[in-house]
């Protein structure tokens, strides 16, 4: 029997598991249930992703990640399930004429991949990146990631108190200094264990030390990467895109300096404030006709360039054989959406982002991906 062999690489926040969390959340049950009910045998492998670290190096990650857990045996069926940032890593890595380097593996694994998928790619890059290119942006960046890291441990509403006991205002947070950034690492991670605590902190410095890829990620560097990154022929590229409503009420509130909005409603509505900024001489994909939504439900507004699911413009997203549109935030298709009664099963709705992503929406999403990393190796 062919064996397949998904890789799963996290976006810019990413990582394959931290303090407890996984990133891919309920991703690897849902395809490996497809794969058996179709009696196709699978393994599914988390790629260890630097988390903003140049998309060069990330992609030498992955590719050391495939050569260490049998992806280049004969006869194996690689295929490359990307979020986020970690679209561009899969790329660089099926691109035929990228210099990583690492040629003896690429040559090997030439033969074995079969397919990129990428849901929520960054493919003509965000606005949002080039404000965490800013001395502010930096710090914002780094706050963000450590309330998303926090918050999927623990209910997002229960921050508030420590967070807001840290930071006066909602306008704080566009001009978060060293000490304030400080103060709010301790104070968000004083429930975590020393081990975690130490993990997480780590992966924050991380941050702070190497912001390539955020570089790479604005409009302007994606202009440069598509131009001299093209897809390889012998590869299945797919792609699927997330849109979530304007935060309409959350805006307002923020101008006010509403304090009692919960704090997940906040972070999306600053972060969708901060995408929703095209930039006229970088254009997306093409605005897409009625007849191309593929969704499982309807969109309750229009796409345009200002679109997006809270962190990544819609329309940056579509690459390759396009899918469809998700009615869904940056985090809902990869399993942080809350279930149910909040619980260690159920997970946590980080952003606050009233697209109503369910178990339902879910569970359609990655068995249509199943289906196309099965075809494609048909």
């Amino acid at each position: 029997m062919t064996q397949h062999k998904i890789y799963l690489i996290p976006g810019i926040f990413g990582f394959a598991s931290l303090g407890g969390i996984g990133y891919f959340r309920r991703v690897r049950e849902s395809l490996a249930d497809v794969f058996a009910r179709r009696g196709h045998e699978v393994e599914i492998i988390d790629v260890k992703a630097l988390p903003t670290a140049s998309v060069r190096h990330r992609a030498r990650r992955v590719l050391r990640t495939i050569a260490e857990t049998g992806g280049l045996d004969e006869g194996v069926h690689v295929h490359l399930v990307a979020h986020s940032l970690g679209a561009l890593d899969a790329r660089l890595v099926a691109c035929p004429n990228s210099l990583l380097d690492m040629e003896d593996i690429r040559e090997k694994l030439s033969a074995n991949l079969k397919t990129v998928v990428s849901v929520s790619g960054p493919h003509y890059g965000t606005p949002l990146a080039n404000f965490f290119t800013t001395m502010y942006g930096k710090n914002l960046l780094y706050v963000v990631t450590l309330l998303i890291i926090v918050g999927l441990w623990r209910r997002p509403i229960t921050l508030l108190g420590g967070f807001m006991s840290v930071v006066g205002k909602v306008n704080d947070l566009l001009g978060l200094d060293e000490t304030l950034v400080r103060q709010i690492t301790n104070e968000l991670l004083r429930d975590f264990n020393p081990a975690a605590q130490a993990e997480v902190r780590q992966f924050l410095r991380s941050i702070l030390e190497d912001q390539g890829a955020i570089i790479q990620a604005t409009p302007e560097g994606m202009d440069i990467f598509n131009a001299t990154t093209p897809d390889n022929p012998n590869v299945r590229y797919v792609s699927y895109a997330t849109a979530a409503p304007p935060p309409v009420e959350v805006i307002k509130r923020i101008r006010i300096k509403h304090l009692l909005t919960p704090l997940n409603k906040v972070l999306y509505g600053l972060l969708w404030t901060l995408t929703a900024r095209p930039h006229a001489g970088y254009p997306y994909h093409p605005a897409i006709r009625s007849d191309e939504l593929i969704t499982r439900r309807p969109l309750p507004f229009t796409i345009t360039d200002t679109t997006s699911d809270g962190v990544v413009p819609t329309l940056s997203q579509i690459w390759g054989e396009f899918r469809g549109v998700v009615r869904a935030d940056h985090l809902d298709v990869i399993g942080h959406y809350l279930r149910g009664p909040f619980d260690e099963e159920n997970g946590a709705d980080w952003f606050g982002s009233g697209a109503k992503f369910d178990r339902d929406d879910f569970q359609w999403l990655w068995e249509d991906v199943a289906d196309v990393l099965i075809t494609s190796a048909d």
